[in-house]
């Protein structure tokens, strides 16, 4: 366990947790207000590939992480309201409660942690451009490529 995480109570450590899944999920929506099958693949292959491509000092955080990220992901998706705004609030709502816990971390850690679940968020966000960028929505994608998608994770 990473001595960021543990300094942090149980309460604290479950927010932290759960950031990653929820990040996914919003990356997710963004596009079409749905989690495809290919998008919470991807977001579960990208929890295990970042326990060793993050930053050395997230590897423990990722580890932590993705024991508990399809749980946190089903757990997540259970409780998403049915339209899509609601669905963004809901999970801005989950994200701002990183805002309690970053302070608490060492300061290089929290920036860390918060370009590398931004940078999660990306990587969900495009992993159906392929398929958006030939057959639906080229026009929206070039204005995504252009103004970048940039989730507010710890502003």
């Amino acid at each position: 366990m990473s001595t960021e995480i543990e300094k942090l109570t149980q309460e604290d450590r479950d927010i932290l947790l759960r950031a990653p899944a929820v990040v996914a999920i919003l990356a997710a929506i963004s596009d079409d207000g749905e989690v495809s099958k290919h998008e919470k693949a991807e977001s579960i292959k990208l929890s295990h590939l970042r326990t060793y491509t993050s930053e050395e000092l997230l590897h423990n955080f990722y580890k932590e992480s993705e024991m508990v990220f399809e749980s946190n992901f089903d757990d997540i998706m259970s409780k998403l309201p049915t339209e899509w705004e609601d669905k963004e609030e809901y999970l801005e709502a989950e994200l701002t409660e990183l805002n309690k816990v970053l302070p608490k971390l060492n300061e290089v850690y929290a920036k860390s942690l918060v370009n590398s679940l931004k940078s999660f968020a990306r990587h969900v966000f495009k992993s159906n451009s392929h398929f958006l960028d030939y057959f639906v929505l080229p026009v929206f994608m070039n204005k995504v490529e252009k103004e970048s998608f940039n989730p507010k994770i710890g502003e």
